[in-house]
């Protein structure tokens, strides 16, 4: 259950924030292969989340093959809150599909159709967990904000990674890196702020950081995350630089930096998963 949480919150994340990213820097840059990206991410989580729905009703059941496909545990589990969460994700994640329409007017349906599913992807986010705590309103709040800015981080690896190589015309990536750093600044700025007022309002204090295995295990990830702003800054500082002026091996250097990115991410991911599936902000 935590590795298919982990797989389902990164896929969807590369979905949607391929949406932001495209959105915010690089429309009409059709070589960095955001559409396809986008798609593909969204069929993975949709797979994803059907594994999740049979993998809740297998756990009601006692953690068997036969709870898992039985059509009453399936039904309980698609009438609770995790039911609410599969419906909008997954109406979500078939509307992230109108980054497919790119051709004349109907590319403004197609950008209405993919903001949408952004929407309810996030949505979906705040039907369970522990931000289903009051204050819900406050804190689905954060969380929404937390999602944003993270999905946009994440979703712009892939893409940031093609344009760091030959696929894209070096002027055109310079210029979209540099972007990505000037709005990035304000997005881990938003996910800082977000991520403490979540920490705070959950835990309740310092002492439960350390007298609690959410806490604990929570620390694990902050850690994940700091490493993860090390790297950031000091591609933001060092390597989108030398990339822009063309010195030699830039682009491996770079590269390398955000496949390291990406593995850190994965990390903070596996993490998130066991937070939301094994622990609890009171235990």
């Amino acid at each position: 259950m935590v590795l298919a949480a982990a797989a389902f919150y990164a896929s969807a994340l590369v979905a949607t924030g391929g949406v932001l990213f495209r959105l915010a820097l690089a429309w009409g840059q059709g070589g960095v292969g955001l559409r396809r990206s986008v798609v593909t991410a969204a069929w993975l989580a949709l797979a994803l989340l059907f594994l999740q729905w049979l993998l809740q009703a297998g756990f009601l059941g006692g953690s068997s093959l036969a709870a898992a496909l039985d059509p009453m545990l399936l039904g309980i589990v698609f009438e609770s809150a995790q039911g609410n969460r599969m419906i909008l994700a997954a109406s979500g994640l078939l509307l992230l599909h109108g980054v497919l329409i790119d051709s004349g007017r109907m590319r403004y349906l197609g950008l209405g159709l993919s903001v949408a599913g952004v929407v309810l992807v996030f949505l979906a986010f705040t039907q369970v967990g522990h931000t289903t705590d009051e204050p819900r309103w406050l804190l689905g709040g954060l969380l929404l904000v937390h999602l944003v800015a993270v999905a946009f981080w994440v979703g712009a690896l892939l893409p940031l990674y093609r344009m760091a190589g030959p696929a894209v015309p070096h002027r055109v990536a310079a210029r979209i890196l540099a972007a990505f750093g000037r709005v990035a600044s304000v997005t881990v700025a938003l996910l800082l702020v977000a991520a403490a007022g979540l920490s705070w309002l959950l835990l309740g204090g310092i002492a439960p950081f350390l007298e609690t295995g959410y806490g604990q295990t929570l620390l694990v990830k902050i850690a994940l995350v700091l490493l993860l702003l090390g790297l950031a800054a000091m591609n933001k500082w060092r390597l989108v630089p030398a990339f822009e002026r063309g010195e030699r091996n830039a682009d491996r250097r770079l590269r390398r930096s955000i496949l390291g990115e990406g593995l850190l991410v994965l990390l903070i991911l596996f993490v998130t998963a066991l937070l939301t599936t094994t622990t609890s902000p009171n235990g």
